[in-house]
């Protein structure tokens, strides 16, 4: 009996000497929260990792060694714990925002894109489904924004236009305090249609999937011209196939590290 003590207590002795290294060695070397590379003029290229913030942190952000260079470039960005893939491009005034994520199932897709004038876009894609939201300036009107927007009851993406942030043309949906989904459709800025639902109806994906398909070959063609006109602007590297099920975007920032 005493010896099976003695053994315990060595044991715990043991996990305590184990326990208190790992901690002092994630204290002096912390494992990284995220992995980058950066495309730019000077230098042209600059790898590293991002760190949580350290507890006497001034500032309470993460931290990232080395420093991310400031100025025109491109950095694709890899997030391990929450498998996410990002992309930011800045050239002069113009900048684009991507963001997949990878764990959603369906994988998603975000973009933000700001163009030289300052004038803004979105799209937002479930790959394998189709686009969510995906909106851009009307040239025809100015002010206005016209795209596309999935509707359940549709079972597809339908026109849209907005003005000054307000819908002119398309459908919405708003959760109750009832728990029950009010459904609205507009037309010339008038509600010509209104409702409410128990539920939002299931997304079948194999319905409407030539228009769709068709809708999603018109997005990443926009993506892909807008990030090949940056990259060629900055004479960099820049990802493409974001809305590609079968391409890893990230994948140049983890093989050479």
């Amino acid at each position: 009996m005493k010896k099976d003590k003695l053994i315990g207590i060595s044991l715990s002795a043991v996990a305590v000497v184990v326990l208190g290294g790992w901690l002092v060695w994630q204290f002096i070397f912390p494992s990284p929260i995220a992995q980058w590379v950066f495309y730019g003029e000077k230098p042209s290229e600059v790898r590293g990792y991002t760190y949580s913030p350290a507890k006497d942190s001034a500032t309470g952000k993460p931290e990232n060694k080395p420093a991310i260079p400031k100025g025109d470039g491109a950095l694709l960005t890899f997030w391990s714990g929450a498998r996410q893939c990002s992309l930011v491009v800045k050239s002069g005034n113009e900048k684009i925002s991507i963001t997949r994520f990878q764990d959603s199932n369906p994988q998603s897709v975000q973009v933000q894109y700001i163009d030289e004038g300052g004038t803004p876009a979105e799209l937002n894609v479930q790959l394998g489904r189709g686009i969510s939201f995906w909106t851009y300036a009307d040239p025809a009107v100015p002010g206005d924004f016209i795209g596309w927007k999935f509707d359940n009851l549709a079972g597809k993406a339908v026109p849209v236009r907005y003005r000054h942030q307000k819908m002119i043309d398309g459908t919405q949906y708003k959760l109750l305090p009832n728990r029950r989904w009010s459904y609205e459709k507009y037309q010339n800025g008038k509600v010509v249609e209104s409702k409410q639902l128990d539920d939002l109806p299931a997304i079948d994906a194999n319905k409407n999937s030539k228009e769709e398909l068709e809708l999603m070959r018109q997005a990443n063609e926009w993506l892909s011209e807008n990030l090949q006109d940056m990259s060629d602007t900055l004479s960099v590297p820049i990802p493409d196939q974001w809305l590609n099920t079968n391409s890893d975007p990230c994948q140049s920032v983890y093989a050479e590290m």
